[in-house]
């Protein structure tokens, strides 16, 4: 059982203190992970998310506080707090206009109190409910555990392991291999109102093994009990589903970086080696991307139809891998005949015609023309893909859309800590590892980004004709797939062109320092 802010209200030694929403711009359901009181004003950092912070009216306008309330609902916000908890009685009995404006705002749920109860009583007595109920929901999981696995003991095949997974939740359920093929389905549901299906991630602990999907008519399942099955029924299906060899190589390039933003040497020339195994050759062009399911039962047509629409031009081909609801892999060109623009075309094409589907949210890179960039936009794949959702379930992708990785570029880049490993991480994800080398491509580009773009002063600030800079701008455009129609991703372009510049007038070594 997850407690909620909805159940503590309604909680009975709550409802003493006179409980009343002041602020409902947030979500009452929301869970609570413990109850906790400190009035100082940067409690923030002191918080993991989920808390139900209470605190008296007094201490928000004590020592000249007022001014700074807006700042404090942000950081309380970006902490993830449940809910705000103000005692109002005696001498603050409204809420601050400011902490009201700015929790409107925020989307900050306030709850204010207007009869005084001791707060110890408070974060006790909903503590004492927050652990009960938890220990509840793991007798249940335990017990259900217990039962999946006796019963798992008896299968042969993944058929029979699909009907014991239906039999005992009396769900419908259907099982994916890591290709994204159905492998097996019981029951009729699983495809009905596919968004409220749980879809749960198999692997072996090496490689992705597809994915369980399960219908939610009788029972939810919430975070817990999902991994809880996930790791019963995984290893008794890495039995009976075997991608070989190929289903690693596959799942180590998907995998990106292991720093998440650009590759090694070692993990370069692995890349390049699997690769080629996999049949492509260095003349290959590709586009990687990345797709969130809010169902596999109900967006496998539409990636069906987008793969085969693909695969009718001739010389292309497509690699995916499934990943519980991520689907992750590239779009490639075996021979592109050098018109990089012309291929990502078609690839943006196919994606924009599965994306339509609301169950499918599609996120791409640019066109990689090596191993390295091919790579690395799979790290900037999964950190965008991941920046939506949360660890207690809450899907927040905006399914029914295509996304660049340009779009979250900055906003990724302030949660790097350090500035060097920021301005690495733009660089590897905009200008990419072969036109990182090009000297003269990347002062052009710089010239752009000085005169705004200006065709006219890059030419008088290069001091070169405007047929020459088209010529570099077209080989930018070859090698990167991004033209300066592209606004958005044009622009990065530009910002990582001149991180470049900037470090390699600052310390001769630094672009040595990026690759």
């Amino acid at each position: 059982m997850v407690v909620t802010v909805r159940d503590v209200l309604g909680d009975a030694l709550f409802s003493t203190a006179s409980p009343c929403v002041e602020v409902a711009v947030g979500d009452l359901d929301e869970s609570v992970r413990w109850v906790f009181t400190n009035e100082r004003e940067d409690v923030a950092s002191f918080l993991a998310g989920g808390e139900l912070l209470v605190v008296e009216g007094r201490s928000l306008v004590a020592d000249g506080r007022e001014p700074r309330l807006g700042a404090y609902v942000k950081s309380l916000v970006k902490a993830g707090v449940a809910a705000l908890v103000v005692e109002l009685v005696e001498e603050v009995t409204d809420l601050p206009a400011g902490l009201m404006s700015a929790a409107r705002d925020e989307g900050l749920t306030v709850i204010g109190l207007h009869r005084r109860i001791p707060f110890v009583d408070i974060c006790q007595n909903v503590n004492t409910m927050i652990v009960r109920g938890q220990m509840r929901m793991q007798m249940q999981v335990d017990v259900m555990s217990t039962s999946l696995r006796a019963e798992l003991a008896q299968t042969s095949d993944v058929r029979s392991i699909a009907d014991v997974i239906a039999r005992l939740f009396d769900e419908s359920v259907a099982i994916f291999d890591m290709d994204g093929l159905e492998v097996a389905r019981v029951g009729q549901h699983v495809g009905d109102d596919a968004g409220g299906n749980a879809v749960l991630a198999l692997s072996d602990q090496i490689r992705p093994l597809g994915a369980l999907e399960i219908s939610q008519r009788n029972t939810t399942f919430d975070e817990p009990m999902r991994r809880r099955i996930g790791q019963i029924v995984s290893p008794v299906l890495a039995l009976y589903l075997d991608g070989g060899a190929r289903v690693g190589m596959v799942a180590h390039l998907v995998a990106g970086p292991a720093d998440g933003v650009h590759v090694t040497s070692m993990e370069a020339r692995e890349g390049h080696a699997m690769l080629e195994a996999l049949g492509f050759a260095a003349a290959s062009v590709y586009m990687p991307f990345g797709m969130r399911l809010k169902s596999v039962a109900g967006a496998m047509p539409a990636i069906c139809a987008m793969i085969e629409a693909f695969e009718s031009h001739e010389g292309y081909e497509s690699v995916c891998l499934l990943e519980g609801d991520l689907l992750i892999g590239f779009f490639a060109a075996k021979d592109s005949g050098g018109d990089v623009v012309r291929f990502s075309g078609h690839c943006l094409k196919a994606l924009d015609q599965a994306s339509a589907d609301d169950r499918i949210y599609t996120v791409h890179s640019h066109a990689a023309l090596d191993t390295i960039s091919l790579v690395d936009a799979f790290g900037a794949l999964r950190t965008m893909l991941n920046l939506r959702g949360d660890s207690d379930g809450n899907d927040e992708n905006p399914y029914g859309t295509l996304a660049c990785t340009d779009a979250t570029l900055l906003e990724r880049m302030q949660d790097v800590e350090r500035t060097d490993d920021a301005v690495r991480m733009v660089v590897t994800q905009t200008v990419g590892y072969e036109l990182l080398h090009n000297s003269t491509l990347i002062d052009t580009l710089c010239a752009c980004f000085d005169n705004l773009d200006n065709k006219t002063g890059a030419c008088e600030q290069l001091g070169i004709q405007r047929q020459t800079l088209y010529n570099r701008l077209d080989k930018v455009t070859q090698i990167v797939g991004i033209s300066s129609s592209d606004k958005m991703s044009w622009s990065m372009l530009l910002l990582g062109a001149k991180l470049v510049q900037s470090q390699r007038n600052r310390m001769p070594s630094a672009t040595v320092a990026l690759v």
